[in-house]
């Protein structure tokens, strides 16, 4: 056998043992493949009940709620800004007082902790249906039935003071004898839509609300007329407050008299 022969038969020989071995490949690969998916189809489902979302959920949101303000005097302060005492103290008065009822997944201290947080932080809704795991709907009704039900019970928590007051016994209030207290106006910015935007812009070419304000002689407010668009004049706001026909109308009481702001033209004085 000469050397030209001696070459092209080992060639020839390492070529079928390449085949050779890709053959070999090709069929273990093809038998795992069979033997796994045989493997498969014998393999009893796991059972996903013990492994429920609705169910982890529920786990997460009880202990964060828990450890909110049934848990550290101090977490609860920190995080409510209420002591877990005042904090009961509201929930039980919300529900006997005010009507605020457990729904059928939704306790109420739930509902008032979540209203906490967003009113005590200015916590966004949706950072809090991420965290608790509640529907934003859900946590907005809910919000909106604490708020509810809080407002029904200022009456009893807030109380106009007496305008009878007398002025401080200082020299120079003695000027303001039957002064009931002081009035003015505040523009407070505001974002509306475009189409109402003329009619909110004032004199300053910002966009606000024209908002008046009563006070005592302590700074005490005992009267505020908020929603007129920031191009009424301070004027028509104050005549608007004392219109008798509103339900919240602005009275001053006999025989006193109301020292204005220096953007209100006339005085009231009644007789």
């Amino acid at each position: 056998m000469s050397d030209m022969d001696l070459v092209a038969y080992i060639n020839e020989e390492n070529k079928r043992r390449k085949r050779r071995r890709v053959v070999l490949t090709k069929l273990y690969f093809e038998s795992f493949v069979l033997g796994i998916a045989y493997l498969s189809t014998r393999r009893a489902p796991r059972d996903l009940g013990s492994f429920s979302d609705d169910e982890e959920k529920n786990i997460h949101r009880k202990y964060l709620l828990k450890g909110m303000y049934d848990g550290a005097e101090v977490t609860c302060y920190d995080q409510l800004r209420l002591t877990k005492r005042n904090f009961h103290d509201l929930c039980t008065m919300l529900r006997e007082r005010a009507g605020l009822h457990d729904s059928v997944y939704v306790s109420v201290e739930e509902k008032v902790a979540l209203f906490l947080l967003v009113v005590g932080y200015g916590i966004k809704m949706r950072i809090l249906r991420g965290t608790y795991k509640r529907s934003l709907w859900t946590i907005i009704t809910h919000f909106d039935d604490v708020l509810t039900a809080i407002l029904s019970l200022t009456g009893e928590f807030i109380k106009l003071p007496d305008p009878s007051t007398q002025p401080p016994d200082d020299y120079k209030w003695k000027w303001f004898g039957n002064a009931l207290g002081a009035l003015d106006g505040c523009h407070v910015d505001v974002c509306v839509p475009v189409c109402d935007q003329g009619r909110y812009r004032n004199r300053k070419q910002a966009i606000s609300t024209n908002m008046l304000g009563v006070v005592d002689w302590n700074m005490k407010f005992m009267y505020v007329l908020p929603g007129w668009e920031g191009s009424a004049s301070d004027s028509r706001v104050l005549r608007d407050a004392m219109r008798l026909s509103r339900q919240d109308a602005f009275v001053v009481p006999q025989g006193m008299t109301l020292p204005l702001g220096n953007s209100f033209l006339l005085c009231i004085i009644v007789s």
